[in-house]
């Protein structure tokens, strides 16, 4: 059967739960024949999200010429009567007619919302969401700051299939808490492997009839929208940032290429930051000597950091709960950075 349109598939989860990380498996098996495209959205204002995918293009070859990636910073996505939304997704139709596209909201961003913009009527002959999928790290459901926040819930019960992340440090409890938080938000459709994947061939899944919530499978395997409006606070000067969305805050810094940081100094400021209580996210990239990034990556208080060629400028991201005091302390650690 030959479905008309653009395929879209949406990719959400909660900060850190590795969107970015399954968007660049998808993106190695594109086709060839096919051309694909990612609209990236995040909850700061920089825009880092795309400089990691790019990152793994540039690192493995693995992304190929029928891909394009577009980044809408700022936290808008989930605005979906925002223009950032609309111009984004119409610049990626025009500019490259895709095949299929992949929208990642930020780890804040409504996908209700989005989901229902994408069916408007707007997009019922361009677009055809073929599936949703929420990338969900089980070791969250034992926080109740996960589990009793609106978006994590909201991001699950949207997704026609749970991705699982993380997946080889689950303890016993965790798989158990899973599997009864999957059956109480009657989720049937759950992908679990070490590292985590998702095969191409799954991506049509919100075409198909789900199957009863009983064979439910824990082991691996290779139109108008209510819409309220968030209000950000939000002051900003050249070299930082500060803003606060549902409970949460970024603070985020950018720093010129002629500036060039010592390696050695910065691991140990990130792995401090990292530490932090009510910190949920770290990334950024780090201009070093010999036009070097430093690539960041952490949640869950684990920081990975890759080094690759890189000549731009500096950025740098920190997310976590705008109740707890953490940005002092982080101000304080960046101002001695350089």
């Amino acid at each position: 059967m030959r479905y008309q349109g653009i395929k879209v598939n949406v990719i959400t989860g909660f900060l850190g739960a590795g969107k970015t990380t399954l968007i660049r498996h998808l993106l190695a098996q594109a086709p060839a024949y096919e051309r694909w495209a990612v609209l990236v959205n995040e909850f700061g204002d920089i825009g880092l999200d795309g400089v990691l995918l790019q990152n793994t293009q540039q690192q493995g070859g693995l992304f190929k010429d029928n891909i394009a990636i577009k980044e809408v910073p700022g936290g808008c996505v989930c605005c979906t009567t925002s223009a950032a939304f609309a111009q984004g997704l119409n610049q990626l139709i025009r500019q490259h007619n895709p095949d299929r596209i992949f929208i990642e909201p930020s780890g804040l961003g409504h996908p209700k919302q989005i989901l229902a913009k994408l069916r408007a009527s707007q997009y019922q002959d361009v677009l055809l969401v073929t599936g949703a999928f929420c990338v969900l790290d089980a070791r969250h459901l034992a926080d109740s700051r996960y589990v009793q926040h609106e978006i994590f819930n909201d991001q699950v019960e949207s997704a026609d299939a749970i991705v699982l992340s993380h997946v080889d440090a689950y303890a016993e409890e965790d798989r158990l808490r899973l599997k009864q938080y999957c059956q109480e938000k009657e989720k049937s459709r759950c992908f679990s492997s070490d590292p985590m994947n998702l095969n191409i061939e799954d991506l049509d899944i919100g075409l198909k009839e789900p199957p009863p919530i009983e064979v439910l499978s824990l082991e691996g395997r290779d139109a108008h929208v209510d819409h309220n409006h968030h209000s950000h606070s939000h002051e900003s000067n050249q070299d930082h940032y500060v803003k606060e969305q549902d409970g949460m805050k970024v603070a985020g810094w950018r720093w010129s290429d002629s500036v060039a940081f010592d390696e050695s100094s910065l691991r140990a400021v990130l792995a401090n930051i990292t530490a932090l209580d009510g910190v949920y996210r770290v990334k950024g990239v780090f201009k070093l000597d010999d036009a070097i990034g430093l690539f960041v990556n952490a949640s869950r208080g684990s920081l990975k950091v890759e080094m690759s060629p890189w000549d731009e400028d500096s950025r740098f991201e920190v997310i976590g709960s705008a109740a707890e005091k953490w940005n002092r302390t982080v101000e304080s650690l960046c101002s001695k950075l350089t």
